[in-house]
C-alpha cells in the first residue's frame, strides 16, 4: 500500500465534500490517506466490524452484501470508479451493518475516521457532508421503491434505470446473480425477465455481463 501523497492517483478531491476545503485541510487528508489494492472476491470489511474509515472505489467495483436468517445474499448497493463507502462514519461506536466485496479487481483510498473528525470542525466542510448525507437518503429511498414493485419485470426495469443514474458508463456490468440479490428475485426470474426487455428493444446484452440501456423511456414506462 502507497501514501496517496506519493501515487499518480493521488486526487482524492472528486470525493464531493472535499471540493470546497481549504487548501491546508485537503493536504492533511491527502498525506494520511492510504491507497490498497484488493483482489477480486476479497473483503474491504466485514459485517459487524466497527466503523473506523471511509473507502473510496478509485477504480473497480465494490457491493455491499449481507445474508438473511436462511442465507440468501441481499446486495444493498454495488459502488464502482470515485464512489465512497462511508455510511456511519459520523456515529460514534457504528458498525458495518454488511460487508463490502470486490466484484473486480480494485484499487481503494481509506481515510481513517479520526483523521476526517478533524477536520470537519469547519462549517463550510460540514455543510458539504451534510449535501451527502442527503444524497445518501435519496439513494436508499429510491432503492426502497424499486424494492417496492411487486411485477417482477417492473422491477427489473426500475433497477436498471436506478442503476444507470448512478453509473457513468454506456454498460454497465451486472451479474445475473448481482441482480437477483438486489431485487430479491430468483435469477431464473431475472434471466426471463431480462430476455422479455430484450426481445422488446428496451435493453441489449453485452459480452458476459454488460447491459446497455437501448430505449430509457420506454423503460420508464414499467413504472
Amino acid at each position: 500500500m502507497n501514501y496517496c501523497e506519493n501515487c499518480k492517483d493521488n486526487d482524492i478531491c472528486s470525493i464531493p465534500f472535499l471540493d470546497n476545503m481549504p487548501e491546508e485541510q485537503k493536504k492533511y487528508l491527502q498525506e494520511r490517506a492510504v491507497k490498497k489494492t484488493y483482489p477480486k472476491k476479497s473483503l474491504l470489511f466485514h459485517e459487524g466490524e466497527h466503523v473506523d474509515s471511509i473507502y473510496i472505489i478509485r477504480k473497480g467495483r465494490v457491493k455491499l452484501t449481507r445474508f438473511d436468517a436462511s442465507g440468501n445474499e441481499q446486495i444493498v448497493g454495488i459502488f464502482s470508479d470515485n464512489e465512497t463507502i462511508w455510511e456511519g462514519l459520523l456515529m460514534k461506536g457504528s458498525r458495518f451493518p454488511y460487508s463490502a466485496e470486490c466484484l473486480t479487481r480494485s484499487s481503494v483510498c481509506v481515510l481513517k475516521r479520526d483523521e476526517i473528525m478533524n477536520v470537519l470542525n469547519d462549517p463550510y466542510v460540514m455543510f458539504d457532508v451534510l449535501a451527502m448525507l442527503s444524497q445518501k437518503l435519496h439513494d436508499a429511498n429510491e432503492r426502497i421503491l424499486v424494492l417496492s414493485v411487486k411485477e417482477p419485470k417492473n422491477r427489473l426495469a426500475a433497477f436498471l434505470l436506478y442503476r444507470k443514474k448512478r453509473s457513468s458508463e454506456d454498460i454497465m456490468q451486472l451479474t445475473l446473480d448481482n441482480i437477483a440479490a438486489s431485487i430479491s428475485l430468483r435469477p431464473e426470474t431475472v434471466s426471463r425477465k431480462l430476455s422479455e426487455l430484450i426481445d422488446e428493444g428496451y435493453i441489449e446484452k453485452v459480452g458476459k455481463s454488460g447491459i446497455r440501456i437501448l430505449d430509457y423511456d420506454g423503460l420508464k414506462d414499467y413504472n
